[in-house]
């Protein structure tokens, strides 16, 4: 059961409106197989190709502040943080990641998939109470009391 429950502690708004996750899915699919490893890479980069947050290897991850402007104050400030956060540490990594590596990647970047990671993570962590669940688990999560 904590398996289940403690990823859905926080609940979280999708970044990419419903029509652009529709408009991405299905320029993927023209080239991978949806459920395949390399559509999830492949549609991750889309979407944050289509929101301004990334060109191939360019982030502009500032480009997501207009995009949280319809959440609710207390997680816009966590989503914030979060896009804040993100962009510091994955600009560190994209400079220091050998050239070599960004021609490994056949069809897509992995940089989307890398930026929702990162973000997902740290909304996650930095989830307002208002959206966070009362449950024991994800109480015991909020606490970091660790699970034995």
């Amino acid at each position: 059961m904590q398996q289940v429950e403690i990823p859905n502690c926080c609940q979280m708004e999708p970044l990419a409106p419903e029509h652009l996750l529709t408009k991405c899915e299905e320029l993927v699919a023209a080239d991978s197989n949806p459920g395949t490893d390399m559509y999830d890479v492949c549609l991750k980069q889309c979407i944050f190709e289509e929101l301004g947050a990334i060109d191939g290897y360019e982030m502009h991850l500032e480009m997501l502040y207009p995009v949280m402007e319809s959440f609710p104050v207390d997680y816009r400030q966590a989503v914030r943080l979060a896009i804040d956060e993100c962009n510091g540490r994955l600009q560190h990594i994209q400079k220091h990641k050998p050239k070599r590596c960004q021609q490994c990647e056949e069809q897509c970047p992995m940089l989307g998939q890398q930026v929702e990671r990162c973000l997902e993570a740290a909304t996650y962590n930095n989830c307002p109470i208002s959206r966070w669940r009362a449950s024991t688990a994800c109480n015991k999560v909020r606490r970091k009391v660790p699970f034995c």
